[in-house]
């Protein structure tokens, strides 16, 4: 059933992220270890904050779930694309704020800040496995140890627009009962 989803969500994603738009970048506030989960809501979705630390904004989240007991999400975008904006507007959503709450420590990380560039912040994809983004957003999900569980579909979010909301979510639950 887990290879029949992701190859259908795979034949949706199939290239990256096709549409550039220029935004300022707003500042993610820094969540102490024992602190309630994060879920940011911005009407502008430009959550890819150029100037964060974004290592130290993973360990902060791994150390959260591991408090927690729940999974860590990290969505390397770009203000700049049309699909990263798209995604974190669809976790906006009562019904993915829900399962986001109860199930993941989020955490944005800019890919980059001009029109194309996937490349900043590259030791976060390669603490992950991935030595260079192909397409924004790329989503890792991870366990509190940083282990990888969607290694195999890390990637396919490069079209998070395209894909049917009811896909999206039943993509984040699954991972969520892992």
């Amino acid at each position: 059933m887990r290879k029949i989803f992701l190859t259908a969500l795979a034949t949706m994603m199939v290239s990256g992220c096709a549409h550039a738009q220029e935004g300022h970048i707003s500042n993610l506030a820094d969540v102490s270890a024992d602190a309630k989960p994060h879920v940011q809501t911005n009407v502008d979705y430009k959550l890819y904050d150029a100037n964060a630390n974004s290592m130290v904004d993973v360990d902060k989240a791994l150390a959260r779930a591991r408090v927690r007991g729940t999974k860590v999400m990290v969505v390397m975008g770009a203000n700049w694309c049309h699909d990263s904006r798209g995604i974190a507007a669809r976790f906006d959503k009562p019904e993915f704020q829900t399962l986001i709450k109860d199930n993941y420590e989020l955490v944005y990380v800019s890919a980059g800040t001009d029109p194309g560039q996937k490349d900043q912040n590259r030791e976060v994809s390669k603490r992950f496995g991935v030595d260079a983004i192909e397409g924004t957003p790329t989503v890792f999900i991870a366990t509190p140890e940083g282990t990888v569980l969607n290694e195999d579909s890390a990637g396919f979010w490069r079209r998070a627009e395209s894909i049917p909301l009811d896909m999206s979510y039943a993509y984040f639950d699954m991972y969520a009962k892992r």
